[in-house]
């Protein structure tokens, strides 16, 4: 249920081994992780408007058959998890939504991505699994974050060269 987007901008290099003369790498590297985590912060809006959300948060969440429903503390789409930003290798990156080993309270919401076609099974005591539909939702909002993630990059990066070199070599 996660989104990986790689996003290279053009003509960046020539600029980044000009900054790298002019500025530290550390600068660049903080200046590459705001610009993810704007990223990181729009695609949870983006998600935040598509994640369905129930009407009464009471039954929310599993019910197992014979035991008390174990109600989340909030809605999902309140709670939605945006990881630290990381550096690896010359590259920064972030994540957003549940991993698959996620079983926290709103871990049911990662069903949305891929989507659960009813069936039973023998370890819910032969009771049937409700169907829940394929929304594919950090799928759907891959476009849009790597889309402004790049104008945000560029805007950035602009004022960066602007501070650097000067409003004349931009």
């Amino acid at each position: 249920m996660s989104v990986s987007i790689h996003i290279e901008f053009d003509g960046l290099e020539t600029i980044q081994k000009r900054l790298l003369e002019e500025t530290s790498e550390a600068e660049l590297k903080k200046l590459n992780k705001k610009i993810v985590k704007a990223g990181q912060e729009y695609g949870g809006t983006i998600i935040k408007r598509n994640l369905p959300k129930s009407m009464d948060l009471q039954k929310s969440g599993p019910q197992r058959s014979g035991k008390i429903r174990k109600v989340p503390s909030d809605h999902a789409v309140d709670n939605i998890p945006i990881d630290n930003v990381k550096s690896s290798n010359g590259q920064t990156f972030g994540f957003i939504g549940w991993r698959p080993s996620n079983n926290e309270d709103n871990f049911y919401a990662k069903f949305f991505e891929e989507g659960v076609d009813e069936h039973t099974t023998p370890y819910n005591f032969n009771r049937k699994v409700p169907r829940i539909p394929k929304l594919g939702l950090f799928n759907k909002a891959n476009k849009e974050v790597a889309s402004f993630v790049n104008e945000i990059g560029l805007t950035e990066y602009s004022k960066k060269l602007e501070e650097v070199f000067g409003s004349d070599n931009q």
